[in-house]
């Protein structure tokens, strides 16, 4: 796993501004207010290690009212959706993610 060191580098790495709040809504989708935002899809797998992580802005979109779906890939891993093209179940929830999209991009 990665140490904390190395998680802080990531997370340094991503705003322009150091003296940026890491907590605060613009950073982190757990504490933001989501009433608004478009319709939204997640898609997570089963066996990510983080997968409640995961699972958790579909939750809170849920919260906010917004039209959203959050779907585990059974059995899924980190970055699954790399093996598309060589596994049939993985084939059948990138269809399905264009299904939604499609269904809600005509809205």
């Amino acid at each position: 796993m990665l140490s904390r060191n190395t998680l802080e580098l990531f997370r340094g790495a991503w705003p322009q501004d150091p003296a940026v709040d890491f907590t605060g809504p613009a950073i982190g989708i757990a504490n933001a207010d989501l009433t608004g935002l478009p319709p939204t899809t997640v898609h997570y797998g089963e066996y990510e290690t983080l997968a409640d992580d995961c699972a958790e802005p579909g939750r809170r979109l849920a919260d906010f009212k917004v039209t959203s779906e959050a779907d585990p890939m059974p059995e899924g891993q980190h970055s699954f959706v790399l093996g598309a093209g060589r596994v049939p179940e993985l084939d059948q929830a990138i269809r399905q993610m264009g299904q939604w999209l499609r269904k809600h991009l005509r809205t």
